[in-house]
C-alpha cells in the first residue's frame, strides 16, 4: 500500500479591529528565563527563592495579588510561604530586587480528595495500592475497622492505578468497569475528577504595529500578561484584549527574541496560555526570523553513537570477550561518523536543528552483567557506565571532534546536547574506588538487594551490583558531579543536557547544577530529563530553577496505543494530550519520542512482530524480529505527524526516520541504515524529512493553541492556531472523505513531489491508517505588519 499523507493550504480572510495602549517598563527583569509557574498546594505552599533568583541578588521583597496569603518573610529567608484563599485560579507574585519587579505566575490547586475503595475481602492478605497518585509506588491500604481505603488527592483529570495483594499485581481482563489500556497489553483502574465545567478559551487575536491582540470566549476573572518576566497591562474592549509591547530594548538578554506569556482564569479554573515571541518590539510572524535558541523551535534527533556510522575504523575496539554476544559489544560507530553526517547534510535536509548525542564519557574495556537467556555479558558501547565524567572515551574519538562536531552544527544552525550520567558510576570509576561512602547501600534495611527498585527506593536504587549509585544527600558529592557537569559547558560550546535517571538524583542536585550553568555560561542552555512515572514526580523537576522539561513518556504510551495497537480509539490520547498541557502548560517544551533506546520498537509493536503481553527485551535477546505488515509504516508516520504537529519537543529516536526495526534493548540498537532502504523506508524517510520542515517553518505548530475538535468515531482532529495561520490535522483510522472549495489547490505526497491531487473534482480521500494536514492564511487588518 502506498502511503499518502497531505498537507495543503487554503487562504481565508479574518478581520479585527485593534486599539492599542502604551506599557512602558524601566528596567529587565534579572531572571533571564522565563519564569516557571508555582503550582500552589491546598494548604501551604513553599517557594525556594534560589529557583528565581540566583547568583549574588536577593530578594529586598515579595508582594502578591489579592486572594494569596502571605506568610511571615524576611529578605535572609531562603524560603517564602504563602497559602491560597478564595482569589483567582491564576495570580500574581513578585520578587523585587533593586527596585525591579521579577512577576512568578501563581496557579491555584484544583485538586481533590477522593476515596478509593478495595471492594473484595482482604482475608489476611496485604493489600496496596500503586498509581499515577503514589508515583507508582505501593502503598498500604487503609481500614475503618470493616473496610479497606485509600484517600487520592488528585487534580483534574483521569488518574490510573491498581491493586496489588499479597505483591502481586492484579490483573484485569478488560471487562471490569472504569479501566483503561496501559498501552503495553494490559489494563489500569481509573478514578475520574474531570471538569464538570470548562474554562473560557483564549486565542490569538491580530498582529498590530506596536503589540497585538487575543481574544476571549468567556468572561475572565484574572489576566496576567507577562514580558520577558514582567507584567505588563492588557485593555479589554468587548471579547478583544490588547497588548502594547514596551518601547524600552532590552539588549542585554541572552536571547535574541523575547517571550510574551499570557495566563487567565474564570470561575472554572484556569484557561489555556498564550506564547508569543518578539522581536526588536515587534511580533514574531515568520519563523525564519527564529534560530537555535529558540527551543520551541527545535526538533531533536537522537542517535547511540556506536550504532550509528563507523567513519573511523582505526577505533573500532569490540570487547575481547567471547561471553559477549555480538549485538551487546561495541559495533564501531564513532564521533567522526556524527561529524560525517553534519558536513553531508543529513540532519539539516532532515529537518533536524538539535542533535542528542549519547554519553561519550569513558567506559570500561571489560564486560560486565549477565543475561540469562542466551547467556551473555554485555559492553559499555551505550556509554552508560562511566568510569570518568570528563574524559570522552577513545572508542568514539577524542576532544578535539567533539568541538569540530558543535562548530559544525552551529555553522549550520544546530544544536548539540549532551547525554549526561550523573545518578551513578561504574564501580571501576576513581570516585568510587577513592570514596567508596559516597554511594548509597548496595543492600536495604531488610538484607535484600537494592537494584532496580525504581519507585519505593528510587533516590537509593542501584541500576545493577556494578553500578553503585551516588549518595546525593551528602554535599560535597553534590558538588563534586555538578562541578563535572558544569565542565562539558564551560570546555565546549554544547547547547544542553539530556540527563540521565533524572527521577533517581535529589532536587538538590538539579538546582545546584542549574545555578552553576546560569552562573558560568552566557548562553540559553536546554535542559531535559527522563523520568518514568507520574505527572507530579516528571513536573517536580521542571522549573526555573532544574529542567527545562523532562520527556512524556505518558504521552508516547497513549500514542502507540492509539496508532500501533489499532483500537479504533482515540479518546485516551486525547485525554493524555490535554492532561498534558494542564500540567505542563499549552507551550511546554517536553520531549515526544518516537522511541528510545529502552523500548521496543513503534514499528515493530505495529507490525505485530513484536506482542504487547510479552516480555519485549527477552524478544529482543532471543529471536530476530521481522517485519510482517507493512501498514506499519503507515502507523509509524502516523506516530511522526503527531508528534510534530502537537505543543512540545518532537524527539527521532535514529532509524524510526525509516522505520527500524526490533524487540527490546538490545535489538532496537541495530546498526543505522543510511543506504539500501526499501521502498517503504524511503518513503517513510521522506515523509518524516517533510514532516519537520513543515513544523519548522509553520508559527502555528511553533506555537500556537491546541484544540482537540474530535477523538470519536475513529477519527482525531486537532486545531493549531497563531494568529493568521491555523492548522488542522486528521488522523484516522478508515477512509475519510474530505471537501476542498479550491479545485487548483495542489497536495504535497509522500514521495514529496507536488502534485495536483484535484483535476476531477474537490474532494480528496484519506486513505486508512492515515492523517491529512491542513494549513489556512488569514488575512488580518490594515494595521497589521
Amino acid at each position: 500500500m502506498t502511503m499518502k499523507k497531505i498537507v495543503f493550504l487554503i487562504t481565508v480572510v479574518f478581520l479585527v479591529s485593534c486599539k492599542e495602549d502604551k506599557a512602558s517598563l524601566e528596567s529587565a527583569s534579572i531572571i533571564q528565563v522565563p519564569t516557571s509557574p508555582v503550582y500552589a498546594n491546598n494548604g501551604k505552599t513553599e517557594v525556594l527563592i534560589a529557583d528565581y533568583i540566583a547568583g549574588d541578588q536577593i530578594a529586598d521583597s515579595i508582594t502578591v495579588d489579592k486572594g494569596i496569603k502571605a506568610l511571615p518573610w524576611s529578605r535572609t529567608d531562603s524560603v517564602f510561604s504563602f497559602e491560597m484563599m478564595d482569589g483567582p485560579a491564576v495570580s500574581l507574585m513578585t520578587l523585587w530586587t533593586d527596585g525591579i519587579r521579577n512577576d512568578v505566575p501563581v496557579f491555584k490547586s484544583s485538586s481533590k480528595v477522593i476515596r478509593i475503595n478495595y471492594d473484595k475481602p482482604a482475608v489476611d492478605s496485604k493489600v496496596q495500592i500503586k498509581g499515577e497518585f503514589t508515583n507508582w509506588a505501593p502503598t498500604d491500604l487503609q481500614t475503618d475497622g470493616a473496610n479497606l481505603y485509600y484517600d487520592a488527592t488528585v487534580p483534574s483529570g483521569k488518574f490510573q492505578y491498581l491493586f496489588i495483594v499479597d505483591g502481586e499485581e492484579e490483573k484485569l481482563n478488560g471487562t471490569e468497569p472504569f479501566i483503561v489500556s496501559n498501552g503495553m497489553g494490559g489494563f489500569n483502574r481509573v478514578i475520574d475528577n474531570s471538569r464538570k465545567a470548562f474554562p473560557a478559551e483564549l486565542s490569538y487575536g491580530a498582529i498590530t504595529d506596536n503589540g497585538f491582540t487575543f481574544t476571549t470566549t468567556g468572561k475572565l476573572e484574572n489576566v496576567v500578561v507577562f514580558y520577558e518576566n514582567q507584567k505588563i497591562p492588557a485593555t479589554l474592549e468587548g471579547i478583544t484584549y490588547h497588548v502594547t509591547l514596551p518601547e524600552k530594548d532590552f539588549s542585554d538578554r541572552i536571547s535574541k527574541t523575547q517571550l510574551v506569556r499570557v495566563f487567565a482564569s474564570d470561575t472554572n479554573g484556569r484557561t489555556n496560555d498564550l506564547l508569543v515571541p518578539v522581536q526588536n518590539g515587534k511580533v514574531v510572524r515568520d519563523p525564519s526570523q527564529l534560530d537555535r535558541s529558540d527551543f520551541h523551535t527545535q526538533v531533536l534527533y537522537f542517535m547511540m553513537i556506536d550504532r550509528f556510522l563507523d567513519a573511523d575504523p582505526s577505533n573500532t575496539k569490540p570487547v575481547a570477550d567471547p561471553e559477549i554476544l555480538p549485538k551487546a559489544n561495541y559495533m564501531g560507530g564513532d564521533l567522526a561518523g556524527v561529524l560525517k553526517k553534519i558536513n553531508d547534510g543529513y540532519f539539516e535536509d532532515m529537518g533536524i536543528n538539535t542533535i542528542w548525542l549519547s554519553p561519550i564519557t569513558q567506559n570500561p574495556e571489560t564486560a560486565y552483567g549477565l543475561w540469562p537467556e542466551p547467556k551473555t555479558k554485555f559492553s559499555g558501547y551505550h556509554g552508560y557506565w562511566p568510569i570518568s565524567n570528563t574524559a570522552v572515551d577513545y572508542r568514539f574519538g577524542r576532544e578535539q571532534l567533539m568541538k569540530e562536531i558543535i562548530a559544525a552544527a552551529h555553522d549550520r544552525g544546530m544544536n548539540v546536547i549532551l547525554d549526561y550520567v550523573a545518578n551513578h558510576v561504574h564501580e571501576e570509576h576513581p570516585l568510587y574506588k577513592e570514596h567508596p561512602e559516597w554511594a548509597t547501600n548496595l543492600y536495604l534495611p531488610d538484607s535484600t538487594l537494592n537494584t532496580e527498585r525504581w519507585d519505593d527506593h528510587r533516590l537509593t536504587t542501584w541500576f545493577d551490583t556494578f553500578m553503585p549509585t551516588l549518595d546525593f544527600s551528602q554535599p560535597e558529592v553534590v558538588e563534586k558531579m555538578t562541578d563535572s557537569a558544569l565542565y562539558w559547558v564551560t570546555n565546549y560550546d554544547l547547547d544542553g543536557f539530556r540527563h540521565d535517571a533524572t527521577k533517581h538524583v535529589p532536587e538538590a542536585y538539579w538546582r545546584t547544577l542549574t545555578k552553576k550553568i546560569r552562573n558560568n555560561t552566557d548562553r540559553p542552555i536546554y535542559q531535559i530529563g527522563e523520568t518514568y512515572g507520574s505527572y507530579d514526580l516528571i513536573r517536580s523537576y521542571v522549573s526555573t530553577g532544574m529542567l527545562d522539561a523532562q520527556f512524556d513518556f505518558n504521552m508516547y504510551d497513549a500514542a502507540v496505543s492509539a496508532f500501533a495497537k489499532a483500537d479504533n480509539s482515540y479518546s485516551n490520547l486525547a485525554e493524555t494530550l490535554n492532561k498534558g498541557l494542564e500540567y505542563y502548560g499549552h507551550h511546554h517544551l517536553m520531549g515526544n519520542i518516537s522511541g528510545n533506546q529502552d523500548r521496543a520498537r513503534f514499528i515493530s509493536y505495529a507490525s505485530g512482530d513484536v506482542r504487547f503481553d510479552e516480555d519485549a527485551k527477552l524478544a529482543g535477546w532471543t529471536r530476530e524480529t521481522q517485519m510482517s505488515d507493512s501498514t506499519a509504516y503507515d502507523r509509524l508516520g502516523m506516530l511522526q505527524a503527531f508528534n510534530m504537529t502537537i505543543p512540545g519537543v518532537p524527539v527521532i529516536y535514529y532509524g524510526d526516520e525509516y522505520g527500524s526495526i526490533g524487540a527490546g534493548d538490545p535489538d532496537n540498537r541495530k546498526m543505522m541504515k543510511f543506504d539500501n532502504l526499501t521502498r517503504r523506508e524511503s518513503q517513510l524517510r521522506e515523509l518524516v524529512q517533510e514532516l519537520a520542515q513543515l513544523r519548522r517553518n509553520s508559527m502555528s505548530l511553533l506555537y500556537g493553541t491546541t484544540q482537540v475538535i474530535t477523538d470519536a468515531n475513529g477519527m482525531l482532529v486537532l486545531r493549531r492556531a497563531y494568529f493568521d495561520e491555523e492548522t488542522y490535522v486528521y488522523f484516522n483510522e478508515t477512509p475519510i472523505m474530505m471537501n476542498v472549495a479550491d479545485k487548483n489547490k495542489r497536495f504535497r505526497g509522500s514521495e514529496t513531489t507536488l502534485i495536483n491531487a484535484l483535476e476531477t473534482d474537490s474532494q480528496i480521500q484519506v486513505k486508512a491508517r492515515n492523517f491529512a494536514i491542513i494549513q489556512a492564511k488569514r488575512k488580518t487588518d490594515k494595521n497589521s505588519n
